[in-house]
C-alpha cells in the first residue's frame, strides 16, 4: 500500500505543479504561451511522422499504414508549426479535458478519503467540483475573446494545480490513518496459562 501511496502522491504532485506553472505562464504571457506551445506539439507531430517513415522503411513487418500516417503527421506538423493560430481555439478545449479529468480523480479521491475516516471529506468535494466546472467552462469557452479564455484558463490551471496537491496531501494522510488503524487493531491473540 506504501509503494501505491507514493506513486499516487508522485504522480499528482507533478500533475499538478505542471498545471500550476502552466497557469502561471498562461496568464502573464497568454499570446506567446499559446504560440509556443503549439510550435511545441508541431515538432512533437514531426519528429513521431519521422520516426513512423523511418520504422515504415526499416521495417516493413511494421503495419502497411505506417509510412502513410507518418507523412500525414509530417505535414500536419510542418501546417501547425507554420500557422499555430489555426489550433489556437482548440487550446481551452484540451486544457479543459485535462481540468475535468483532474476533478474527476479529485472526486473519486474525496470519496475514498471519506471511507478512509476523513471527517471533512466534504471539502474536497466541493475543490473537485469547482476543478471540474472549471473545466466544462473552458470546453465550451464561455468567453468569446481568446486573450481573456487564456486568462481564465490559466487561472483555472493554477486553481487545479493547488487544489490537487491539497487534496492529494490529505487523501494520502486519511489513508495513512486508516491503514495504522487496522494495523493497531490486527494484533494476534495468545492465550496465557496459569
Amino acid at each position: 500500500m506504501r509503494e501505491t501511496l507514493k506513486k499516487l502522491k508522485a504522480d499528482i504532485i507533478l500533475s499538478a505543479l505542471l498545471c500550476a506553472v502552466l497557469g502561471i505562464v498562461l496568464l502573464l504571457w497568454p499570446e506567446a504561451t499559446i504560440d509556443l506551445v503549439c510550435k511545441i506539439l508541431a515538432v512533437g507531430l514531426i519528429i513521431m511522422g519521422a520516426v513512423q517513415i523511418t520504422s515504415y522503411f526499416t521495417d516493413r513487418s511494421i503495419h502497411p499504414f505506417a509510412g502513410a500516417l507518418g507523412l500525414l503527421l509530417v505535414l500536419v506538423g510542418i501546417w501547425i508549426f507554420l500557422r499555430p493560430g489555426s489550433i489556437v481555439s482548440i487550446v481551452p478545449i484540451v486544457i479543459g479535458v485535462i481540468l475535468c479529468v483532474h476533478g474527476i480523480q479529485d472526486l473519486k479521491l474525496s470519496f475514498e478519503t471519506k471511507e478512509n475516516g476523513y471527517g471533512n471529506w466534504w471539502s474536497m468535494l466541493i475543490i473537485a467540483a469547482v476543478s471540474l466546472l472549471f473545466g466544462v467552462i473552458c470546453i465550451v469557452n464561455a468567453f468569446g475573446m481568446i486573450k481573456l479564455a487564456l486568462r481564465f484558463i490559466g487561472i483555472a490551471l493554477i486553481y487545479d494545480g493547488v487544489s490537487d496537491l491539497w487534496i492529494a496531501n490529505r487523501a494520502i494522510r486519511a489513508a495513512k490513518a486508516a491503514g495504522e488503524t487496522a494495523k493497531a487493531l490486527d494484533v494476534e491473540y495468545k492465550e496465557v496459562d496459569d
